[in-house]
């Protein structure tokens, strides 16, 4: 029952729609928080710091209404430029076409509002319009993207051969003309059935009949209505309290109590913002700190404290993630509740002050309420809420685990494919979620080499008689969302991130350091092999390898250089002297993975080599392919021959090892006899195979 739970929650989360809209309106972030710092540093509080902003800081008082009240005052238009920007990115378009999505929705989106004697009315590019241009542009970006595959009506006979931006712009001419008349004409449908002016507005008009019907009962169902219907919005990622703002302000309770709903929500219910954001912050922060979450909690501080729960919703996510739908709206409906009642009993006063939403909770429950018992009541509802949201957040938190795991295993699933094709990915490069995790994981790679979270495993190569010659070197990354990072993916990353001169200063200086500490307690000869790139032969790697021998007094002979087979083939004459000159100096180097058949049989004969070792694929399937031990066989008399060595990988019982053995293969690494260990272990099992105290 569990992991059915768990692929459907994949499944959902997984959806195109939930993809976009969470990155469209994480985006939003800066702009969103801008606008509400700037609204809570002009509302604060203090009758002095107001005085000055009416008197000597009227400029100042100036640029925070621009940046609060303006910002605001455009809010849909820009969420209609991110969703339709994410959504051409999440179906991976080139950057013209993104652009075609973009400017075709803006044009869809004001085509639909309210124009009277040929002045637009702005109302609907601010916070009201935004359930509107949520609804509208997603619509459009599916539109277009349909109308994209008929040649006909993009025009493509006549853009054939036009190159730059000119053919996107071209071709997006009919489709972007149909579209707009299309919501043209749907817009005044509408309208006119709803007698309103605008298609923004028909949320307004739904909502206010409800409340209508409600206030004609009583209170408590008008605000509980008022509470489910911004929850509700927020979770599908719509701004709640911006689109029902129209009904907020005009509806009062009925049974004359002296303070209007939205005061009484963002005093008591919508504290550190919807979902009463502020219990999910003190949750995570008290119990969950050292975790993802908790991290992205301490980050929301300052925000939470001021109303703006913007971080985590997006962050955490809250927005379409199913685990945390029930206490997102169960909390405030709660809070409500013990709200309500506790004013009811008269055990607290009514709201009878206004506050600004940005003032933090228990100041505002006093100011609210004039009273020291409006504090104390947000305190046990903020408590209450707590103990709500953790059970929850501790299932998100696991879940976060397996969903990182899951994108993981996707990303490497198609590096592996890419790696079968001999093709380079371009990861990094995808707008799609690819994309996003790849650059994710660069920026946490960068941190992860600067505090040294990476470590070295040694797995041992032992001869035919059972001694320990040395040991490979592994590369290792333990993320703590992802788990272990596939190596190869960290190498691509640091490839084209361009952080791999950092990445082997790293490597090349713990191998070195770790080859000290085994020549302290292993007093025969022994080496350690580090896997290099072609790309790191291009760069300075003779200077990082001889300031680490240097460092740590390593010799040479104890430090193998192993090249991958397909880098091989980069014959660049840089590469080429390199690595001469590295054999030169004393190096032994080594080819990787040979025999997948990339590698010229010629190229062995260049006498640039030392050592091959055999591709995984033909020792696995060695005991039961007869072709792999021909294919084997001729490989090692022709290193023979050449004045080469072989070493087998994966070698994991003994009758591969026998096999091989009669082969003419004499030097084994694979789990019959180790996986890759910690240093330690690598020393302990140095000594005990080559019965050294």
């Amino acid at each position: 029952m569990r992991d059915l739970l768990r692929q459907k929650l994949f499944e959902f989360e997984n959806t195109f729609f939930s993809k976009v809209i969470r990155r469209a309106l994480g985006m939003m972030i800066p702009f969103v928080l801008a606008a509400g710092i700037a609204s809570a540093i002009r509302d604060l509080p203090i009758p002095a710091f107001q005085s000055l902003l009416q008197g000597s800081l009227q400029w100042l008082y100036l640029i925070l209404n621009i940046i609060g009240g303006g910002f605001s005052a455009i809010f849909s238009l820009v969420l209609v430029i991110t969703l339709s920007y994410c959504f051409a990115m999440e179906k991976n378009e080139s950057f013209e076409y993104a652009m075609m999505y973009v400017i075709i929705s803006l044009g869809a989106f004001v085509s639909q509002l309210d124009w009277q004697d040929g002045k637009l009315n702005t109302v609907g590019l601010g916070t009201e319009g935004c359930f509107c241009a949520i609804f509208v542009t997603y619509l459009v970006c599916i539109a277009y993207g349909a109308l994209r595959k008929n040649k006909y009506i993009t025009l493509q006979r006549y853009t054939a051969g036009v190159g730059g931006i000119c053919a996107p712009a071209i071709q997006a001419l009919l489709p972007m003309a149909l579209i707009i008349f299309a919501v043209g004409i749907v817009n005044r449908i509408v309208c006119a059935w709803f007698h309103v002016e605008a298609l923004y507005e028909v949320m307004d008009y739904l909502m206010q009949r409800l409340f209508e019907i409600a206030s004609a009962h009583n209170s408590f169902l008008l605000g509980l209505i008022y509470i489910v219907a911004v929850q509700l919005l927020w979770f599908l990622g719509f701004h709640g309290s911006n689109v029902l703002n129209p009904v907020a302000q005009t509806v009062a309770f009925t049974d004359g109590a002296s303070f209007f709903l939205k005061n009484f929500s963002d005093t008591f219910v919508s504290m550190g913002g919807s979902g009463t954001a502020i219990c999910i912050w003190l949750a995570l922060i008290l119990f969950m700190r050292k975790k993802r979450s908790g991290k992205l909690a301490g980050v929301a501080t300052i925000p939470i404290l001021f109303n703006m729960n913007e971080i985590l919703t997006f962050g955490i996510p809250i927005i379409l993630n199913p685990v945390l739908f029930l206490p997102f709206v169960m909390t405030p409906v709660v809070m409500y509740m013990i709200s309500y009642t506790a004013v009811w009993l008269d055990f607290v006063p009514a709201v009878s002050n206004e506050v600004a939403w940005t003032m933090p909770p228990i100041l505002s429950g006093y100011v609210a309420t004039g009273s020291i018992r409006g504090a104390v009541l947000q305190i046990i509802c903020i408590a209450i809420g707590v103990g709500i949201y953790m059970p929850f957040l501790k299932l998100n938190e696991e879940l976060e685990t397996v969903r990182g795991q899951h994108q993981l295993s996707l990303l490497v699933e198609e590096l592996k494919e890419k790696e079968n094709d001999i093709e380079h990915p371009m990861f990094l490069l995808q707008g799609n979620s690819v994309g996003i995790i790849s650059r994710t994981l660069l920026q946490e790679l960068k941190s992860a080499i600067q505090k040294r979270e990476l470590y070295m495993l040694y797995q041992p190569q032992v001869d035919a008689d059972g001694k320990c010659v040395g040991a490979e070197a592994n590369l290792r990354w333990n993320h703590p969302v992802y788990g272990m990072i596939y190596p190869p993916l960290i190498i691509y990353l640091a490839e084209d991130g361009g952080i791999l001169p950092e990445l082997e200063d790293y490597i090349v200086d713990t191998v070195c350091h770790a080859i000290q500490k085994v020549k302290s307690r292993y007093h025969s000869t022994f080496k350690i092999s580090v896997n290099f790139t072609a790309h790191s032969l291009l760069g300075d790697i003779e200077s990082c390898i001889n300031n680490a021998m240097k460092k740590y007094d390593v010799r040479p002979q104890e430090l193998w250089i192993e090249i991958t087979e397909q880098d091989v083939l980069l014959q660049v004459d840089t590469v080429t002297e390199k690595m001469k000159r590295l054999r030169a100096a004393g190096h032994k180097l080594l080819i990787d993975d040979f025999g997948m058949g990339h590698t010229s049989l010629l190229y062995l004969n260049s006498h640039t080599f030392d050592i091959v070792k055999l591709d995984g694929s033909l020792v696995r399937d060695l005991l039961i392919n007869e072709t792999n031990q021909t294919i084997v066989r001729s490989i090692v008399e022709l290193t023979d021959k050449l004045g080469m060595s072989v070493i087998a990988e994966f070698v994991e019982t003994e009758e591969q090892k026998m096999v091989l053995e009669q082969l003419g293969c004499r030097c084994y690494q694979g789990h019959l006899y180790s996986k890759p260990v910690v240093l330690e272990s690598f020393i302990a099992f140095l000594n005990e195979h080559n019965q050294i105290s």
